[in-house]
């Protein structure tokens, strides 16, 4: 391994690294040019979007025409979260966006860059993550700015509730920060003054928490992947950078994680209040890599706990909103909404990556009828009973049913991984159908099986199942 590691050099190329030292797959071409080719990739396509200079600044194409009526208003931070921030630049959120390395404050001189170029007279509000870095670099440039006769404000946001409120440093700004960029952007698109639009961003972020879980933590551009987490574990609390959380556990169902969040956000002493009865605003927060049926899973979850404490959660959002590259994971933010708040929410805006608010007040829509065969072409037994067939069908249902890790297994290496569990809901809807089948009666048996594969199975397996026992009846009859 030594004589391995001496014989290499910064220009070996990656296809001759060993294994170990192999960067993290990324759809990128140098790691060190990530950043500017997304801006140059942003502005390609987004024509609502504007570049000031050469800078990693976007804003709003027509912020020159607002800025004599509005209060412009600028957020940024390190790259690899996107959307955010770029992604919320837009009539009703932000005036602008500055964008750092990944997971690096963008410089000082950028940021004033970014409020000389946008800001006039009404002023600017700087909405600012609770990162050290970030504090330095925008107060700084607030400084500056006040300096050179700009009215400029900062509010920090920091909705993080896997970390104390009171401590060195304070929580961490995450996901709830796009609440924030929301009720500050409907106030200076109502043409409100800069003390009200600075107000605004404040009762928000004091009325917001946020909590994450991890499957997997991300991969930095250039890096090798992370073996942080192991096996099962999740880890409850990862920061947006990786950064460590409250605690590592084992996976666990979707429901009870999604409880943990919840109840790290709303039960501990110090963090989020909300009485029974209040109204809250939802974030459902993709952190990068978390399918759309898991995240949909957690949406339901998080209605149905709030629901079950007693409170009236009437707007979410479900989506990517504040990612950390490719971590597999999720975070829940919870804002306590009064008529201001959900008066903002609601405000139109042309940002892209705001997204669809849903508004969940009033019950959800009632299911429709369950349609049916017409009589003429529905199959019925005659009643009859056979315990032996009934023995053999309950037999030979747990048999297959049992058999679904194996069959699983199988199908990973043959197929896509689904015949287990497919061949097992076929079974288990057998075995609770089973009372209510003629087994007396062949032929009507036969349809009553194909009707109960019909109804549970799917796929090409149980398409196949339901012709061959139709066709089975069918011959039977004959």
């Amino acid at each position: 391994a030594g004589s391995e590691r001496s014989s290499l050099s910064w220009a070996t190329p990656i296809s001759l690294l060993p294994f170990k030292m192999k960067p993290a797959k990324k759809f990128l071409n140098k790691p060190e040019a990530a950043v500017e080719e997304m801006v140059q990739g942003a502005i390609a396509y987004e024509r609502s979007l504007t570049r000031i200079a050469d800078l990693h600044v976007l804003a709003r194409a027509d912020y020159p025409s607002k800025q004599n009526s509005q209060v412009a208003i600028i957020s940024g931070g390190g790259s690899g979260h996107e959307p955010a921030h770029a992604g919320f630049v837009g009539e009703g959120m932000l005036t602008a966006a500055v964008l750092g390395g990944v997971f690096a404050s963008p410089s000082a001189s950028a940021v004033l860059s970014a409020i000389l170029a946008v800001a006039g007279k009404p002023g600017c509000l700087l909405i600012v993550k609770n990162y050290t870095g970030d504090r330095l670099n925008f107060g700084i440039a607030l400084e500056k700015a006040k300096a050179a006769g700009i009215p400029c404000e900062m509010v920090i946001v920091g909705d993080d509730c896997a970390l104390e409120e009171k401590g060195v440093t304070g929580r961490r700004g995450i996901a709830g920060t796009i609440f924030v960029h929301k009720a500050a952007g409907a106030a200076a698109a109502a043409g409100k003054p800069l003390s009200e639009v600075a107000g605004a961003a404040r009762a928000a972020a004091a009325a917001v928490g946020s909590m994450g879980i991890a499957m997997t933590p991300c991969n930095l551009p250039g890096a090798t992947p992370s073996d942080r987490l192991s096996g099962y574990e999740i880890e409850v609390g990862m920061g947006i950078h990786g950064e460590p959380g409250a605690h590592t556990q084992e996976c666990v169902a979707c429901d009870d994680m999604t409880a943990t969040m919840i109840a790290a956000i709303l039960d501990k002493p110090g963090y989020l209040k909300v009485t029974k009865g209040a109204e809250v605003g939802v974030l459902v927060n993709n952190l990068g890599a978390t399918s759309t049926m898991e995240m949909t899973v957690v949406a339901r979850a998080a209605i149905a706990n709030l629901e079950k404490r007693g409170l009236k959660p009437t707007r979410m959002l479900v989506g990517p909103y504040c990612t950390s590259l490719d971590m597999l994971g999720v975070s829940i933010s919870i804002i306590t909404l009064d008529s201001s708040l959900t008066a903002a929410l609601d405000a139109p805006t042309a940002a892209p990556a705001w997204g669809k608010l849903h508004n969940l007040s009033g019950a959800p829509n009632a299911a429709g009828p369950m349609p049916s065969m017409p009589a003429e072409s529905i199959v019925k037994g005659n009643g009859s009973k056979d315990d032996k067939i009934a023995s053999l069908i309950t037999a030979g249902t747990k048999a297959l049913a049992a058999k679904e890790p194996e069959l699983t297994e199988w199908d990973k290496i043959a197929g896509d991984g689904d015949c287990g569990y497919t061949m097992k809901r076929g079974a288990e809807k057998v075995l609770a159908d089973l009372p209510s089948y003629s087994t007396g009666d062949g032929f009507a048996l036969l349809h009553a099986l194909a009707d109960s594969v019909s109804a549970s199975m799917g796929g090409t397996s149980g398409a196949l199942l339901e012709i061959a026992l139709r066709a089975a009846a069918g011959a039977y009859k004959e």
